[in-house]
């Protein structure tokens, strides 16, 4: 979906262009802006949170998308601009538009101290703008409240399930050991070894894909327990394919889906090889993650 709405603004812009290019116009600053798409919506003030979504292009070349995020950018009006800060083309041409408008700043880049990397080639980044929402101050707060509540709800529900975790963990790691998982436990060619306790039924995890995912790490040789999210109430939320995290959660949460809650069995080459994490992880440490895998981005 984020793809086919991408390449609709591109080809939107791209018609938009051969049929009839936009005006430059100036904001009150002088940077330069192209206004393609004026919906005629009310524009936001000062306190306003202004949700957009932004595409970085060399020319054509799209160096970075907003929608390759797992959420938006957003910005506040000001009420007044401080005195010590130069102008932000961003901030003024947003204010200019509405809900659903879409415009392009033309970003000089002799006005910054470096090229950008991607920018090495032109003199001209073009600054694609998308409004997305706008809410007010109040609204806003509201719904930030709202969330934090959620989270504390949600917190608190998986800090009492530990126990839970916990006592499955014993269980998969005493089967594990004593050979009676039988074809619950499957390995990959590098050695990786895992059990699904329950299949999920979202998105397949993939390289380049946001996933958050709760877990309950401990070392195979005793049962002794590093680290978990359970306790803490919120998931590990991480681009995969980055390098964020050791190999074998890299290869073993892609061949999950949203929803999936499994075991992995770490051996110690795609975990910390020899040299550990001390003082928690010891040399050579083969390693045990119970995962419940959340929502694909």
């Amino acid at each position: 979906m984020r793809i086919q709405l991408l390449f609709i603004l591109l080809v939107g812009l791209s018609v938009a262009s051969c049929q009839q290019e936009p005006a430059v116009q100036t904001t009150p600053s002088g940077f330069e802006y192209m206004l393609h798409t004026d919906n005629g919506g009310e524009k936001p003030v000062a306190g306003d949170y202004v949700t957009f979504h932004a595409y970085m292009r060399n020319g054509d070349s799209i160096v970075y998308s907003s929608r390759d995020q797992p959420k938006p950018p957003f910005l506040q009006i000001p009420a007044e601009a401080p005195a010590n800060r130069p102008p932000n083309p961003i901030e003024e041409v947003l204010q200019l538009m509405g809900d659903g408008d879409s415009a392009t700043v033309l970003i000089a880049l002799d006005t910054l101290p470096q090229k950008p990397k991607g920018f090495e080639n032109t003199d001209v980044m073009y600054y694609d703008l998308v409004i997305a929402e706008i809410k007010s101050a109040q609204d806003y707060a509201a719904e930030q409240n709202a969330k934090m509540e959620e989270a504390q709800r949600k917190a608190e529900e998986m800090q009492k399930r530990l126990p839970e975790i916990e006592a499955l963990v014993q269980s998969t790691l005493d089967g594990y050991k004593n050979g009676t998982l039988g074809d619950q436990l499957q390995e990959t060619g590098s050695g990786l070894k895992y059990v699904i306790h329950e299949e999920g039924d979202g998105a397949q995890a993939a390289p380049g894909k946001m996933v958050g995912v709760h877990y309950y790490g401990a070392l195979v040789e005793n049962g002794q327990k590093f680290d978990d999210s359970f306790s803490r109430g919120r998931p590990l939320d991480l681009p995969l394919g980055q390098g964020r995290v050791i190999p074998g959660w890299e290869e073993g949460i892609a061949l999950f889906k949203g929803g999936t809650k499994a075991t992995l069995f770490i051996p110690a080459e795609l975990g910390y090889g020899e040299a550990g994490s001390p003082p928690a992880i010891p040399s050579g440490a083969e390693l045990m993650f119970y995962v419940e895998l959340g929502e694909v981005q």
